[in-house]
């Protein structure tokens, strides 16, 4: 049988690296811990208490990967994660991969290696990329010498292996555009996602459709590309204005950049809702706060985050279940970027 010193040995670190990788005392580089735990696979050793979770094929952990700690859109989603974590009885573990998927493919291999039971992930992947769709595929079989891990996806199917908990991105673009439509607004901006993810694709879909309905041809030039951040909401803003383009609504992609929209179109003494009506999506706690409050369209941030846990723990229980899909509803919130005789309710709760 191996010892952990021929864990060691493997792994090119010292006995003690390798103790406190399986003992969790120290902080170990995500690097360092992934040759480990790759090291103790391939000699298929087993220590105490590891030894008993590799019997059992059960660890009782489960890793989470999202693209950011900072936006404020993941946090309720972690929030409910951990809830319902808690109550399925497992331990997570939540990596950030900054958008960058060479980081997420590196977090999915560290948690394989680290024998977690399933993995919830909010992938970056492009499926319209060959070797994107490969890896992607490949999540679809992802399994140890000893198990099959599942993977749970969020906001996106990500093609048609995985199991998934989203919203109707489509349909909550077309809610949002839709409202500045009833407003009598027809010059329609669109701070989009990147096109490159999913997401951004169906946004810009139902953005477009909306418009089609209403008789309104789609204008490439009405739409800049965002990065879901603040900065590049006020920049895409700042270069509608500097172009001189005639609009009377924005909608944005997401209420980080409708801010940062709003922040430009104050600079520019552009008055909020009566001159240019406003529109976000995911309903994150700062539009109630922000001077004009940002009408936005609700996701359930909370409830996706749960629902994952208990989905991916029911595929943990039977990798063998058939492939399921929830999609979660979507509510239109209205506030003073679209209707300036609408009360101010700060939203206080879960921040």
């Amino acid at each position: 049988m191996a010892g952990i010193k021929d864990v060691a040995e493997k792994a090119g670190v010292s006995i003690s690296t390798v103790s406190n990788v399986i003992n969790k005392r120290k902080y170990v580089s995500a690097e360092l811990e992934s040759k480990v735990w790759a090291a103790i696979e391939a000699l298929n050793y087993e220590a105490n208490p590891v030894g008993r979770g590799l019997k059992s094929n059960k660890t009782n952990k489960i890793g989470v990967i999202v693209p950011s700690f900072s936006q404020v859109y993941f946090p309720a989603i972690l929030q409910g994660i951990h809830q319902a974590s808690i109550k399925e009885g497992y331990t997570v573990s939540v990596y950030e991969t900054d958008g960058n998927i060479k980081e997420e493919k590196r977090y999915i291999n560290l948690l394989k290696n680290s024998w977690v039971d399933g993995i919830i992930l909010v992938s970056y992947a492009d499926i319209d990329d060959s070797e994107d769709y490969e890896y992607v595929e490949s999540l679809g079989a992802l399994e140890t010498a000893k198990k099959r891990i599942p993977v749970v996806t969020l906001e996106s199917t990500l093609g048609d292996v995985l199991d998934s908990v989203i919203v109707d991105n489509k349909k909550a673009a077309s809610i949002a555009t839709e409202h500045l439509l009833e407003l009598g607004r027809k010059d329609i901006l669109h701070i989009s996602a990147p096109r490159k993810f999913n997401i951004g694709k169906m946004r810009i879909k139902g953005y477009s459709e909306a418009l089609e309905s209403a008789g309104i041809s789609v204008d490439p030039m009405m739409i800049c590309e965002g990065d879901f951040s603040p900065i590049s909401g006020y920049k895409c803003m700042k270069s509608f204005l500097e172009a001189k383009i005639r609009f009377d609504g924005v909608f944005a992609a997401n209420d980080q950049m409708a801010i940062g929209a709003i922040r430009a179109l104050l600079d520019a003494g552009i008055r909020i809702p009566e001159d240019v009506a406003v529109v976000g999506l995911d309903n994150d706690f700062p539009s109630s706060l922000i001077k004009p409050s940002l009408s936005s369209v609700n996701f359930p941030k909370f409830d996706m985050g749960y629902q994952a846990v208990k989905l991916l723990s029911k595929k943990i229980q039977n990798p063998r279940k058939g492939r399921k899909v929830f999609v979660l509803d979507v509510n239109l919130v209205i506030r003073q970027s679209t209707d300036r005789n609408i009360s101010d309710q700060w939203n206080l709760v879960g921040w």
